[in-house]
């Protein structure tokens, strides 16, 4: 499976004059903006790209900031009947992390371990894996979910941490909304509107691991025109890892991209948002080649690249204060080699959804969506079809969408009920239906409780139906060597299903807010999960390939909907403003999973590879995680943040759990620059989060310059 992973990961390049280009034109395309008003209509709620201050907010005012992504239309945190968290930019930027990844930390029950240099595994109550498959992952409402293999590259999911205005997240199915692979949350990354981002900003900084750089700068265009443009680069060294393992080498990133905001036309009753990115890395690794002929196995050195570009173009329309449209639309293109393989993947998406209030007391929205996928697959130079083949190395993709969620209130500001479902096809599946029921009742003041019932799909990938990977390779006694010219090789090979169907979940969820005093905010949320058709490796007897070039024993490994079982845990998180100038936050999670043969599997050497493989490749999540953090304002200028973090140990990958501490230290040398100093994982000198792979001590300085 990991092989399967890494060779469908990565990446191609395109060279720095298209990321020049690309920063011009975008450039260009802002000085002939028109100009108009950037502010919103009448009582208009807002979208995706409206900006909110959430640090001048207190924590009651905090709680009733409307976010977007429960249901594609805004709603105030305190009630909307799901898990959600928001991650603000104060967060971000008082936690010291350096990447999109280390962020999503900051949020309760979500799984972030880092497995390679360039790799996390991420996901949301449990079925981790090295590329989790269950996660549905937006920037700006665009969505990142690659159908190639079924997950996000993240080493490719990046921008500015400065601005993002907040990252949305969503614990549990959002597929009646979201569709097709929402099935164990969303997390939404918004970035702020560029009239937020006015004037220039170089940022810098330096570390063990990491040196990177951005610019960027924002102004107006005519009276109420925004736009702002920018570029970033880094490059992280070589992380160390046990001996035995692969190493991996430099990594190396630059992208550049711009953002505008306006409103087409005199009238306030339209916003515009037009936003593109060009991005380009660069890995340098050493990787294993597996041939049928003697030396069977053997190492070179590899360099690899991912690039890509995407355009999104927003537009909305606001009737009046009680009905709106909006319209979306992106393209995306990505080009990732790496290893053995080298794929392509263009993607077009046109989304539309129309918010209303047609009768008492019922707020209905509903949408319609198209995405049309186009890949190419072709090997690397120099690597055989032996290693690494697809039924098909192109495919076009259709998917068609239709959804609907009716909110009605049974007792107006007491109980409201919410009642949607997801229309969907896909070329492989077919028809999906994804339907949710969700309640929320507030018994009494500062006291609210939701349930809710949700079913959701993961569809199959286009690696899971047509890859042919060659995973290993050995003889009898498990070994092979450069000596062994006359032994016959067993090939370990993983085939594609073309006849699998669609994971399965059923969840079911019950959440109790208690805003106890106007500075203590206590959220609780129990899980009880029902999985079914969940895709993994199944061996098979193996035989003989006589046709080859060179004979050799084949241990097959289809893909195929084997596992059944069940997940069910709890989540608990405190927001605690101690003080005007001491804020404590802190969740504690529980996962249980118990996953089983969806048939009775004979008592022999199959059926014990078997098991192993699936609790190595689907039970990868710790059981307990707590996180505590303290953010201190010690004198206008002085700030002092502490990170504390628990995770349990993961046995199926023969991980120990660990504990780290972050610190940061801020000083705010004058009102446009800032300087603070990182440490991360100061307790030990490195520890493994999900694979040999070592996460290490590191620090690092940071200059923000503004002017």
């Amino acid at each position: 499976m990991k092989a399967y992973a890494e060779i469908n990961g990565d990446h191609k390049k395109t060279g720095f004059a298209h990321l020049l280009f690309f920063t011009l034109l975008s450039v260009c395309i802002s000085i002939q903006s028109f100009p108009v008003p950037e502010c919103r209509a009448g009582n208009e709620m807002p979208e995706a790209d409206d900006s909110i201050d959430f640090t001048t907010f207190t924590l009651e005012e905090l709680k009733n900031v409307e976010i977007i992504s429960a249901s594609k239309k805004p709603e105030r945190i305190s009630d909307i009947p799901a898990a959600v968290f928001v991650i603000t930019r104060e967060d971000i930027r008082r936690s010291g992390v350096t990447s999109i990844p280390e962020a999503l930390r900051l949020a309760p029950g979500v799984q972030v371990a880092r497995s390679g240099a360039t790799d996390w595994a991420i996901t949301i109550r449990g079925l981790n894996q090295e590329f989790a498959n269950n996660l549905l992952v937006l920037i700006d409402g665009r969505s990142v979910y690659t159908p190639v293999f079924s997950g996000v590259h993240w080493d490719v999911q990046d921008t500015i941490l400065e601005d993002i205005e907040r990252i949305e997240v969503i614990r549990g199915p959002g597929a009646s909304v979201w569709g097709a692979n929402a099935v164990n949350g969303v997390i939404n990354i918004i970035t702020r509107n560029a009239s937020d981002t006015l004037g220039s900003q170089i940022l810098a900084q330096v570390g063990n691991q990491e040196t990177y750089g951005s610019m960027r700068h924002g102004d107006t265009v005519g009276r109420n025109t925004h736009y702002r443009i920018y570029a970033k680069c880094f490059n992280r060294d070589r992380y160390s890892k046990d001996e035995g393992s692969k190493p991996d080498d430099n990594w190396e990133s630059v992208r550049g991209g711009f953002r505008i905001d306006m409103n087409p036309g005199t009238s306030e009753a339209d916003t515009l948002t037009l936003q593109g990115e060009i991005y380009e890395n660069h890995y340098d690794t050493e990787i294993e080649v597996i041939s049928s002929e003697p030396p069977y196995i053997s190492s070179w050195e590899d360099s690899s690249d991912a690039s890509g570009e995407h355009i999104l173009g927003r537009w909305q329309h606001v009737f009046s204060e009680t009905s709106d449209i909006f319209l979306q639309f992106y393209y995306d293109r990505a080009e990732n080699d790496h290893e053995a393989s080298i794929d392509r993947v263009q993607t077009y998406d046109l989304d539309f959804r129309h918010h209303s209030y047609p009768f008492s007391r019922h707020e209905i929205i509903w949408g319609l969506g198209y995405r049309f996928i186009r890949d190419e697959f072709s090997r690397k130079e120099g690597i055989e079809s032996f290693q690494i083949d697809m039924r098909s190395l192109s495919l076009d993709q259709d998917v068609y969408s239709a959804f609907i969620q009716d909110k009605f209130e049974l007792l107006p500001g007491r109980l409201t009920l919410t009642l949607g479902s997801r229309f969907e096809h896909n070329d492989h599946t077919g028809f999906e239906i994804q339907p949710n029921i969700r309640f929320l009742w507030t018994p009494v003041s500062r006291h609210t409780l939701w349930g809710s019932v949700s079913r959701a799909v993961r569809t199959p990938s286009r690696s899971e139906r047509d890859i042919k990977i060659v995973g290993g390779i050995l003889t009898v006694d498990n070994t092979l060597t450069e000596d062994d010219t006359e032994a016959t090789p067993a090939v370990i090979t993983l085939f594609g299903n073309e006849h699998l169907d669609s994971e399965k979940l059923i969840a079911c969820e019950m959440g109790w807010r208690i805003h106890l005093a106007a500075t203590l905010w206590l959220d609780a949320v129990t899980f009880y999960n029902k999985h079914d058709n969940l895709i993994i490796n199944k061996p098979e007897n193996d035989y003989l390939d006589t046709e080859s070039r060179n004979f050799h024993y084949v241990i097959p490994l289809p893909y195929k909907n084997s596992i059944k079982g069940r997940s069910y845990g709890f989540e608990l998180s405190a927001d605690w403003h101690v003080s005007q100038n001491w804020r404590i936050t802190g969740s504690y999670t529980y996962l249980s999973t118990d996953l089983d043969w969806k048939t009775e599997l004979e008592k022999d050497m199959e059926a014990e590879v078997t098991t192993e493989a699936a609790d190595l490749e689907v039970v990868s999540s710790p059981r307990n995680q707590i996180s505590l953090r303290s953010s201190m304002d010690i004198t206008e200028h002085l700030e002092f943040d502490l990170w504390l973090r628990y995770v349990g140990n993961l046995s199926e990958n023969d991980v120990d759990s660990y504990i780290t501490l972050d610190a940061r230290v801020g000083w705010k040398l004058s009102e446009n620059i800032g300087l603070s100093v990182v440490g991360q994982n100061l307790l030990e000198k490195a520890h493994h989060e999900f694979s040999r792979f070592e996460v290490e001590r590191g620090a690092y300085f940071k200059l923000d310059w503004q002017f």
